[in-house]
Formats: C-alpha cells, sequence, structure tokens
C-alpha cells in the first residue's frame, strides 16, 4: 500500500481487547484456520468464518505482508467432545448411511468444500493438510505431554490432565469451579478427571480408520490433529489462528494446553474469532435444521458471491442475520456496483495514479480495513467514492480495482 504505513489491529480473543498484530517475522504471517470436517457439505454458517480468514489474509497482503496459510481437512471426524469419549466418528457415520467407505466420503465432501472456497472467491490456502497423513505427528505430541506429566494412560486411551496445565480456560474463562465439562452427557468412566479430554482413544474391534500407537490400536482426538498441522507447517510459534465463535471451548482451549504444554512456551501470538451466522434468529446449524448451502443458493439462481458480499456489511465480531430476502437485496447491490465498474472501464481517461486519489480515498479504505477489519466502513467508503462528481471515472475504477483485490 502506498503513502502512509498501515498495520492491521484485530480483536485477539485471549487478550480480550483490540491489539496491533504483530509477527515473529517482518513481513510475514503465518496463520492457521481450523478447516472442515468433510462428512457434509458446509453451510453458511461455517463459510462465514473461513471468508474472515480470506479477508485477513488479503488484508495482511494489501499492507505489504506475505501469507503463510493453513487450513486443515479433518478426515476424522470427531467434532464434540462427547463423541470422542464415546469413540463416535463423523466421517465414518456418514461412510456407514451412504453406503460408501470413509475415504469416498471424506474426498467427495473435501471436493465439494474446494468447490464452495471457489465459488466464494476464497483464496486457497497455502497447505490444506489431511488429519489422516499426519497421525504420526499427533502421537508424537501426545508421547511430549505424557513424559511431562500433563497426560495420562489408561488400557489403551490417553487423556490430557487438565488441572495439572496451570493456563487451562485462560481463553474461553472456564477456569476453576467456573470449568465446563469438555463432554456432554456421561462421564468416561475412565478419566481421572471429568474435564479431562482425550488425545487418543482405543479402537474397539471392527472399527475403521484406525492406526497403531505406543498405547495399541486406536485413533486420535479432534483437538491434537490442530496442534500437530499448525506445528508441522507454521513451526512451533506462529502468528495468527483463525476459527469460529464455536471453536474457543472445548477445541481452541484444548490446543492452548496441548501446544503449550507440548512445548513449554506460548505457540499462538494472536486468536481471532468470527460469530454466528442467524437464521430466523437462531444460529444456523444442522441440529436447528435451518442450515443453506452454497448448492442451494445456486438452485435458487443466486450468486454465490452474493453472500460475500452480504457477509461484508456485518463486522465479524456481530451475529448476522441470514434471510432470503436480504441475500437476494445483496445480489442487486452486487450487480449494481458490477453495472458501474463495467461502465467505467469502457470511458478511457487519464492515467489515475496519483498521490491525490490515494490520500483522498484508498488511505481512507485502509484506515478501515486497519481498524479491527472493519469492512462495513470500507463498503461504505466505495459507495462515497462511486458517487463522487470530484473523481473521474477512471479514477474511481482504479480505487474499485484495488479494493476488489481486498473485498
Amino acid at each position: 500500500m502506498r503513502g502512509e504505513v498501515v498495520q492491521l489491529s484485530i480483536y485477539d480473543t485471549l487478550q480480550r481487547r483490540v491489539v496491533p498484530l504483530t509477527t515473529e517475522r517482518d513481513g510475514e504471517v503465518r496463520m492457521y484456520t481450523c478447516g472442515p470436517t468433510v462428512y457434509r457439505p458446509a453451510h453458511l454458517g461455517n463459510l462465514r468464518s473461513y471468508l474472515l480468514a480470506d479477508w485477513l489474509r488479503r488484508a495482511l497482503v494489501h499492507f505489504g505482508n506475505t501469507v503463510v496459510a493453513v487450513k486443515n481437512i479433518t478426515d476424522v471426524g470427531h467434532m464434540r467432545q462427547d463423541a470422542v469419549e464415546r469413540g463416535e466418528d463423523k466421517v465414518i457415520a456418514a461412510a456407514l448411511a451412504e453406503g460408501k467407505t470413509p475415504k469416498e466420503i471424506a474426498e467427495f465432501y473435501e471436493g465439494r468444500f474446494h468447490q464452495d472456497e471457489r465459488r466464494l472467491g476464497i483464496l486457497p490456502a497455502t497447505h490444506f493438510p489431511r488429519a489422516t497423513d499426519h497421525v504420526p505427528e499427533m502421537i508424537a505430541i501426545v508421547e511430549r505431554l505424557i513424559a511431562r506429566g500433563l497426560a495420562y494412560e489408561v488400557r489403551g486411551a490417553v487423556y490430557f490432565a487438565v488441572r495439572r496445565f496451570a493456563g487451562y480456560g485462560k481463553l474461553s474463562g472456564n477456569v476453576g469451579e467456573a470449568l465446563r465439562q469438555g463432554v456432554r452427557g456421561e462421564v468416561d468412566p475412565e478419566k481421572r478427571d471429568p474435564a479431562d479430554f482425550a488425545l487418543w482413544k482405543k479402537a474397539e474391534a471392527g472399527r475403521a480408520l484406525t492406526w497403531e500407537s505406543p498405547w495399541g490400536r486406536g485413533f486420535p482426538g479432534w483437538h491434537v490433529e490442530c496442534s500437530a498441522m499448525s506445528t508441522k507447517y507454521l513451526g512451533e510459534r506462529f502468528d495468527l489462528h483463525t476459527g469460529g465463535v464455536d471453536n474457543i471451548f472445548p477445541h481452541h482451549e484444548d490446543e492452548i494446553a496441548q501446544s503449550e504444554g507440548a512445548y513449554g512456551h506460548a505457540s499462538v501470538r494472536h486468536w481471532v474469532h468470527g460469530q454466528h451466522v442467524l437464521a430466523d434468529g437462531v444460529k444456523m446449524a444442522k441440529s436447528a435444521r435451518n442450515t443453506v448451502t452454497i448448492d442451494d443458493l445456486v438452485e435458487l439462481d443466486i450468486d454465490p458471491l452474493a453472500f460475500r458480499y452480504l457477509c461484508l456489511l456485518t463486522h465479524y465480531r456481530t451475529r448476522m442475520q441470514f434471510s432470503l430476502g436480504a441475500l437476494r437485496q445483496a445480489a442487486e447491490a452486487l450487480d449494481h456496483l458490477r453495472q458501474r465498474v463495467r461502465h467505467w472501464s469502457q470511458i478511457p481517461e487519464g492515467d489515475p495514479s496519483g498521490s491525490s486519489l490515494h490520500d483522498r480515498w484508498l488511505q481512507p479504505f485502509g484506515r478501515a480495513l486497519a481498524d479491527d477489519l472493519n469492512l462495513p466502513a470500507a463498503i461504505a467508503w466505495l459507495h462515497r467514492c462511486a458517487v463522487d462528481r470530484a473523481i473521474s471515472d477512471s479514477e474511481r475504477l482504479a480505487v474499485f480495482l484495488e479494493a476488489d483485490n481486498v473485498l
């Protein structure tokens, strides 16, 4: 970005305030995003969190950084802690329901996820590691935790001893007597403490997706997957970890415990979380039966990029109200902007590059981005630019094309 040097500030969930985003290495940002569990299509609530990661990445590049982006693929589907304790796996369950192998299910829905991201204009990650390809790295972390006295083995299963890790709860605020159990329903009787969580589970006879380990044949817990893959691709210390607010507890809280427990120091500089999408006032979720997918939009003849535009209008830390009416209005607004850009591009004028153009429009646009990724304010600046009679169409076009690289 030309002109003034701008640094992105962002709300850090761990620090509970907006802070300048700092990095281990000048000019390089290493970021990790919790990706999908590939047993069903992602819905719009899921995809909003991936749009947040994409906008953060694009803004960081806009401010002159290079970005290494890692987004994992969970093809061993332990999505909820209670399911892990009982040995349930959503990928396996989907395979049984559809009469396919777990690998076939995972490959199909991974491909669909990549297609959805392309249709939303989300940049592909630098690395898309699959959990099933990184079980040795997970086992290595579990061994380190046992050696450091933070985990224990019981009849082929390994659990993290939550109360032995002094920092547990610092991300979510679940500490002391307020600590919520990382399980629902019955507590696994093998655990020494109800709050302990599974790092490795013993496999029952005939179970698909199992691996040999020092504790016998079994499978990894969900949380340890992200600790292993983030470390492999970004190192023991990296800059930015993103996800949805649902990830804060227990998943990200447990990630912190695992990674800091294994390596003896903080692993992530900044934690950033996006809010829910609501449909009829209720969080969009499979359990609520109110999910909408990208394929649903296509069937309704709605451009998926209209959802991207709709998300721009609500700050990432605010719950977003979704309706088909609002989405159609966003589609109309997006089409109107495209028509304007086509019109401006057909009128050749003078060289639009110049400090006045940058100072008047692109600096305020950049300041909005830098202010906790204030995309609604950035969009407002663009709409003002579109109707400002003091600038030429070629200048407007230059502003919009540069902004489009971010938005």
